[in-house]
């Protein structure tokens, strides 16, 4: 008996532990009656945490070669890193996400990533290829952060500012997937690849400390509701929502094209034009150009327009890029110049005019919303990567450049299926109007962000209004388009 108390010790000093690191000061709690949009600081704090979080799944990547020497394995052994860390990261969407729609949002982030940065510290420091692996795919599981993010930017942006708010956020995820890739290529190729995991390890501590003190503690989305029954919405949701299967759907289309064109990039870079290691990774500048002007084309069009307007536009000038790149990649550099800027530019607007498309789906489960999105846009990174290659060793560069032509196309079909105020599944019903109706009197309903969610239980969400206002529409105001 007296052998046991000692480890039964440890559980409250485990749980006191725990209780520290998710401790709420006073400054963040939760106030119904104040105002909680979300102020232009935090939002680019969200975008800087998605930003940190999801380079942990691409730091490998450019790296592979130099882990398989440190390890003493074979190149095609140090692959299974990023396999595996992509298979965490897919059933981390699956599993993990859906939570946020049925626990306190601030713990749960800060949580997740406490127990990211141990793990990604024992990856830094673990002398074993075996304990590496297994640790990059719970690095992988933990790193969702950023889907986390994207739903709170959605429900608390101010409705005049949704559009570029969310943009930010894109813009952070994008350029941390683009920057990691360079980063660790550089600080590798002058340095050890374990310094380029200890300024992520830095970074991720920062961005905990930071939210810490600054992140309110946003009341439960979906209180009352159980962990099956918001993985049985997922299910669900694609059956019996048609704007997020459409744009779902879109989202998979583009992120293929993208993930397609990066993929081959590298062999045409290297085969045609004759380039070096660190001129490729210095490439993705290129990329990472239009993530700067994201958030100015969101205010500029996304925010002017319904989103079925701005994915039209966006889609137009993607497959403009992709021609023009396509025929004048085979033999000039300017070809894949202007489709990485254009093309990336292009992607981004659909993602953000996605993201707006299925803000008002269902407020009170935006997470299991967003896994569905985000489970889309995955199978479509892995079905560009995988299509993308083969086309290329059968043809080249002209025949994936088809390949993302016909993705493009296909989205655009996707899109014209289905009108911009159609409720159905197929149809234009509701007119054909893609500019964004705007305000005729300035008073305003209480924005649903405001509502202590917490507070409201199921048997009486009927008379609580559920819609979250997007930027194409005047929630319980009178509205009238701009002729």
């Amino acid at each position: 008996m007296t052998s046991e108390n000692p480890s039964g010790n440890h559980i409250p000093v485990f749980l006191s532990a725990i209780e520290r690191l998710i401790w709420t000061p006073p400054w963040v709690k939760w106030d119904p009656e104040a105002n909680h949009d979300l102020s232009w600081g935090m939002n680019i704090l969200f975008g800087m945490t998605a930003s940190f979080s999801v380079a942990n799944l691409y730091y490998s990547h450019p790296i592979l070669n130099i882990l398989a020497d440190d390890f003493h394995i074979s190149d095609q052994h140090s692959s299974l890193v990023p396999t595996l860390t992509q298979a965490g990261y897919a059933a981390g969407l699956l599993l993990i996400v859906p939570v946020g729609d049925i626990v306190r949002r601030r713990p749960m982030i800060l949580s997740l990533i406490f127990m990211t940065s141990l793990i990604w510290l024992g990856c830094t420091l673990t002398q074993s290829f075996s304990a590496f692996l297994g640790l990059s795919f719970l690095v992988g599981l933990l790193t969702v952060t950023p889907q986390l993010m994207f739903p709170l930017a959605v429900q608390y942006a101010p409705q005049r500012h949704r559009a570029t708010m969310i943009s930010v956020v894109m813009s952070g995820l994008v350029f941390g997937v683009l920057v990691a890739r360079l980063l660790s290529g550089i600080v590798t190729q002058f340095t050890s690849w374990r310094n380029v995991y200890w300024v992520s390890f830095g970074l991720q501590v920062l961005t905990w400390i930071c939210l810490f003190f600054t992140m309110p503690d946003y009341p439960v989305l979906s209180p009352g509701t159980s962990y099956p029954r918001i993985l049985l919405k997922i299910v669900k949701l694609p059956f019996r929502k048609p704007e997020l299967t459409q744009n779902a759907l879109i989202a998979f289309l583009t992120m293929g094209m993208f993930t397609s064109f990066w993929t081959t990039l590298t062999f045409q870079l290297a085969d045609t034009f004759h380039l070096s290691t660190l001129a490729i990774g210095l490439f993705a500048l290129i990329g990472i150009s239009p993530v700067f002007l994201n958030p100015i084309v969101s205010r500029l069009l996304i925010s002017r327009l319904h989103p079925h307007g701005s994915l039209i536009i966006a889609h137009l000038m993607t497959i403009a890029a992709i021609c023009v790149g396509t025929w004048v990649g085979t033999f000039s550099l300017a070809g894949p110049v202007i489709w990485a800027f254009f093309g990336d530019l292009g992607m981004n607007i659909i993602i953000v005019a996605n993201r707006v498309a299925i803000a008002h789906v269902d407020p009170q489960a935006q997470n299991a919303v967003n896994s569905v999105y985000m489970v889309h846009t995955f199978c479509g990174q892995l079905f560009g990567t995988a299509v993308g290659n083969a086309l290329y060793a059968q043809g080249g560069w002209t025949w994936t450049g088809a390949f993302n032509i016909a993705q493009m196309i296909a989205g655009l079909f996707v899109l014209a299926l289905r009108g911009p105020h159609e409720k159905s599944w197929i149809g234009w019903r509701g007119g054909w109007g893609l500019r964004k109706p705007w305000k005729a009197e300035e008073t305003s309903p209480t924005p649903a962000a405001q509502i202590d969610i917490e507070a409201v239980h199921e048997d009486t969400s009927a008379e609580v209004p559920t819609d979250v206002p997007t930027e194409d529409e005047g929630t319980k105001e009178k509205i009238e388009y701009r002729d």
